[in-house]
Formats: C-alpha cells, structure tokens, sequence
C-alpha cells in the first residue's frame, strides 16, 4: 500500500509565526493529486501526536464495525443464509436453527427492513403458537425491530 498520509509543514516564517504541522492524506482524482488536511493545525510535537492518536482511534473504531459486519455476514452464510433471499426463505432457515441464542441472533443480525419483512411474513402467515414462531412472537419488539 502506498503512503497515503502526509506530514504538512508550516515552517511559520511570517514574522512571529510559530512552526505548525498537520497530518494530511493524499487524495488523487483523476489524474489530479492533492494533500488535504486532516487535523487541526499543531504548534508542538506533543499536540500533533495527540491528533494522530485520535485518527487512529477513529480508524480503530471503523475496523470494529467491519469485523462486526463480517462476522454477522459469516454467521448467516454458515445457517444458509444469502442477502437475495425473500421473507419466507429467511424463515425457513431461521425456524429450522434449534437453539434459542443461535435463533435470536441470526434474526438480530439481519438488515432492519428484512427483519421486518420476516416479522410480518411470522406474524400474518405462520402458526405463532408453535416452534420458533411461539419463541419469535414473544420475544419481538415492533418498534426497533429486534428480538430481546
């Protein structure tokens, strides 16, 4: 990979000027390159280093919800679960999972408007008295959508 990130100098010549840095990424577009800023202008070494740690609890922070977004992704593919399928295919898979936990995440883990769908799919057209119906009627809450 290459260096995308960028120290930008101010050496602060203007008279009283004090020296500054910042940290930049390199952007190129087009055939077209630039450094743009993505800290706050520092006057000591010390300032600067705290503005880097903040970008990289920020990049910390993105790569949490990505494992996350693997992991959900990884989890339903290992139940049989693929992003296309329609309401009654997802309860198919999901009705057929025995334990209660596995049940309840795999449905938690799926986008809000297909766990919405399948909720509507349960609650119109199957038998909520028995099975993982029984369990998912229970247990959903209409208004975020989830399982508790």
């Amino acid at each position: 990979m290459d260096d995308i990130f960028e120290l930008i100098i101010n050496p602060g010549k203007e008279k009283g000027g004090e020296p500054n840095a910042r940290l930049g990424i390199r952007l190129k577009l087009s055939g077209y390159e630039t450094v743009c800023p993505i800290t706050k202008s520092c006057t000591s070494y010390e300032a600067l280093e705290m503005e880097v740690h903040g970008v990289e609890n920020s990049l910390g922070r993105i790569l949490g919800k990505a494992k996350e977004i693997f992991e959900k992704s990884e989890n339903q593919q290992k139940f049989g679960l693929e992003p296309g399928m329609g309401a009654e295919e997802i309860w198919s898979v999901l009705s057929g999972i025995k334990d209660e936990g596995d049940f309840v995440e795999m449905f938690n883990s799926l986008e809000e408007d297909k766990r919405r769908e399948v909720a509507e799919h349960v609650l119109t057209k199957c038998n909520v008295f028995s099975g993982n119906a029984s369990v998912f009627s229970a247990r959903y809450d209409d208004k975020s959508a989830f399982m508790s």
